[in-house]
Parts: C-alpha cells; sequence; structure tokens
C-alpha cells in the first residue's frame, strides 16, 4: 500500500496515484506530448507497467509521481523519480493535452520539490531536459534551476537541470 499524501497550492491539489488515474495517464503516454518521456506509446499493456511503475516507486522509495488537479479536473502529474539508471531523483512533470500554458507544471513542481527537500531530504533536485524540449526548460528556468551538464540517458540527448533545495 502506497502512502495517501495531498498537497495544495493556491490553484492545485496534488495527491499519490489512484488505479482510476490509468486512463489519462495512458492518454498522455500515447501523444505526441509524450516524444520526449519516452513515447508515444500504444500497447496498453506497456502503459500500463509505466504507470505501475508510479505506484513502484512510492512502495519502495516513499516518493513518486502525484496527480494534478485543477477544480476537480486531471490536468498532469508531476513528482520524484529515481528509476534504476538515472544519476539521482529527478523532479518531472507532464501536463495533459489542453492543460498547458496555464503554469501548472511550475507551480506544482515548486510545491513538489519543496515537499521532497522538507519531507523525504531530497535535493537539490534534477530534471532531465530533451534539448528540443522548450517548454520544459522554461519551466526548469522558472523554478531556478540552471543547466548543469549533458548526457545521454537511455540513447537519447539530455539537459541536466539543478534545482535549488526546496525548504529543509
Amino acid at each position: 500500500m502506497i502512502p495517501q499524501i495531498t498537497l495544495t497550492t493556491d490553484r492545485l491539489t496534488l495527491r499519490t496515484p489512484l488505479e482510476e488515474d490509468f486512463a489519462p495517464v495512458a492518454a498522455f503516454m500515447a501523444s505526441p506530448r509524450a516524444r520526449f518521456v519516452g513515447g508515444p506509446v500504444q500497447d496498453e499493456f506497456a502503459q500500463w507497467r509505466g504507470f505501475l511503475s508510479g505506484f513502484g516507486h512510492w512502495a519502495l522509495r516513499g516518493y513518486g509521481f502525484f496527480m494534478v488537479l485543477h477544480d476537480g479536473q486531471k490536468v498532469g502529474r508531476v513528482g520524484v523519480v529515481n528509476h534504476v539508471m538515472w544519476d539521482e531523483p529527478e523532479l518531472g512533470w507532464h501536463i495533459f493535452d489542453g492543460f498547458e500554458g496555464n503554469g501548472y507544471a511550475t507551480e506544482a513542481s515548486a510545491c513538489v520539490r519543496d515537499w521532497a527537500g522538507a519531507e523525504r531530504g531530497l535535493g537539490p533536485l534534477i530534471s532531465y531536459v530533451h534539448p528540443e524540449n522548450v517548454a520544459s526548460r522554461r519551466v526548469a528556468e522558472r523554478l531556478g534551476a540552471t543547466h548543469e551538464r549533458d548526457r545521454d540517458l537511455l540513447g537519447h540527448p539530455a539537459q541536466v537541470w539543478r534545482h535549488i533545495r526546496g525548504p529543509a
């Protein structure tokens, strides 16, 4: 069983994932919006395995992706992951189609960054950003992150952005 955690900002509610979140996550993973995070993935079983990896992070590491809600609508997911091939824990964000451009990624990511520092002792976190992903680079910049270095990640170029530490 994963912990039930809810965080709030002025506009958003962030909560640990539920099985009912699979449909919007699968839709994101199947869409062109997922091209910088290993997609698009059309195979439903592969989508399911990816979705379950989020639960595994919560169960094994005590952190993972939160579902982001605005006025009860699922607008994306933001969280911290540390896959076995990652250098260290990563702050990541996925905003669903139709909800981009509202500042949700920045607002939710700042909240999660600060929670991860205060509640899990993590940070300063990194974010992997594909060099062509201008929108994610702008989110990292708005969060105060700085470009630290470049690397190859799963056969693709990635920039490593270092975040400021959230509250301890």
